[in-house]
């Protein structure tokens, strides 16, 4: 017997969930919105969660990595009664086991949910790895955690991962916890820059040469994949590794086998690979810029790593901490910080990521010398600038819809002063949400799919 939580403000679609649930011998209970569904799942100890998408206080899809963050982790089934394959996607990246569209046949319900149950029962009976080492990796919130299981499950295994996210979100940083957490970490962490590897000595870097191999070659060099043998390889920004030497590469890690340039005797080398990419390698796949084979080689383990600005809760914990490193760098006394401080670093969306995030902290504790308090003033003048300059585009459209004046008696349709209001409304939220569909559907409470149509609808997208 299960516990089986149905999240739908269809009441219809509840009760029938819930009978053919209990027919099987489950106990169920509903709620017919977001905010009460992820309230008991908080509570309670739940091991399936029926999750529906159009709720009327959210978009489902945006509860997913709250519920799978509650002490239960359910398992999530996605119920819904529209197509969309971009949603479905998103689904299943974050966390859900399937996702299912309305009418659903009662033989592929019980299938999944009898597929789920045993996931978890054997998910139950292995053995787990001990507590992770953190390694400066800094944040409580979901985003982070759900990285963060990711990481302990490579820790765990000897399988190869690849880390994708954009520029300054810490990909060297997660690369060398998991190193740190795994059997290897006695031996070697390597790093290939593969930006700056060249079609010519690509082959040097990586497998070496012996004495002679080629002219300047006086002496014999051991390749980076040879220092790595019994520890890991980090191929950092991978996108950039030649075409040319892709295929070679491939089949050095399948074999482990490598023969040195200008050499004939093969070589060993018991190599682990964590590749980093901050470009799509599936697009440069398509594109024949980046080998498939060698991208599903890579992608044993996957770690997607969130922008900062999508983690907003955690950007002061990093800013403090590092606030506190830095100090003790530069040998003075822990600063504190102003409100207003706070408020900046808060408002200001990081498109360098963390690593933007760093160095505004080190401008910061250099500028402010031996004053005891940081002020916004001590940031980057340009920090500060833009958030001043986004809160008046804000303002400013809010004075524009307060300013209409219809003291004249010339009202528009109804209809046409709701749509043009929409419209304002929409781009105005496009511009707030830097064009992220996903932030503008959380903020509206619109639905992705109906989003899309608005958006198609007013020319927007």
């Amino acid at each position: 017997m299960a516990d089986v939580l149905i999240i739908d403000d269809d009441k219809v679609i509840c009760d029938i969930l819930a009978k053919m649930m209990e027919k099987i011998g489950h106990e169920t209970r509903c709620a017919l919105t977001g905010k009460h569904g992820l309230e008991l799942v908080k509570n309670g100890m739940f091991d399936i969660v029926f999750l529906d998408v159009n709720l009327p206080d959210a978009n489902g899809l945006d509860f997913i990595k709250k519920i799978k963050a509650t002490p239960s982790s359910p398992e999530i089934i996605i119920i819904t009664g529209d197509s969309d394959p971009d949603g479905a996607e998103m689904a299943i990246n974050s966390g859900a086991w399937n996702y299912l569209e309305k009418p659903f046949l009662r033989q592929e319900l019980n299938l999944q949910v009898s597929r789920a149950l045993d996931f978890r029962k054997e998910k139950g009976n292995v053995s787990t790895p001990g507590i992770l080492k953190r390694n400066g990796i800094i944040g409580g919130s979901e985003e982070i955690k759900s990285c963060l299981d990711k990481v302990s499950i490579a820790a765990y295994s000897d399988t190869n991962v690849l880390i994708t996210g954009e520029q300054g979100t810490g990909k060297e940083l997660f690369a060398k916890t998991i190193h740190l957490n795994s059997d290897r970490r006695k031996n070697n962490f390597v790093i290939v820059d593969c930006s700056a590897i060249t079609d010519t000595v690509a082959q040097s870097v990586l497998f070496g040469h012996e004495k002679g191999a080629f002219p300047g070659a006086v002496t014999h060099k051991t390749g980076l994949v040879k220092q790595a043998d019994k520890g890991t390889l980090f191929l950092e920004d991978v996108s950039q590794l030649p075409l040319q030497i892709q295929r070679s590469f491939l089949r050095v890690m399948e074999n482990q086998i490598l023969t040195p340039v200008g050499g004939i005797k093969q070589k060993t080398s018991n190599f682990r690979v964590i590749a980093a990419s901050s470009k799509n390698l599936d697009e440069l796949s398509d594109q024949g810029k980046f080998r498939k084979d060698l991208l599903f080689k890579l992608r044993g383990i996957g770690i997607h790593l969130p922008s900062l600005k999508d983690m907003k809760e955690d950007i002061i914990k990093i800013a403090l901490f590092y606030m506190d490193q830095y100090c003790k760098k530069y040998s003075i006394e822990t600063k504190g910080v102003s409100p207003e401080f706070i408020d900046i670093i808060g408002a200001y969306e990081w498109p360098g990521n963390v690593r933007e995030l760093i160095n505004a902290i080190d401008k910061a504790i250099a500028s402010a010398k031996n004053e005891p308090t940081l002020y916004s003033i001590h940031l980057p003048s340009y920090v500060k600038a833009k958030v001043i300059r986004n809160s008046l585009i804000h303002t400013a459209g809010n004075k524009k819809i307060k300013s209409q004046d219809y003291s004249n008696g010339e009202f528009p349709l109804l209809k046409v002063w709701l749509e043009n209001t929409e419209k304002e409304y929409l781009a105005a939220l496009l511009i707030f949400t830097h064009h992220n569909v996903e932030k503008a559907c959380t903020i509206s409470g619109v639905s992705r799919s109906r989003m899309y149509a608005r958006l198609k609808k007013y020319s927007l997208n």
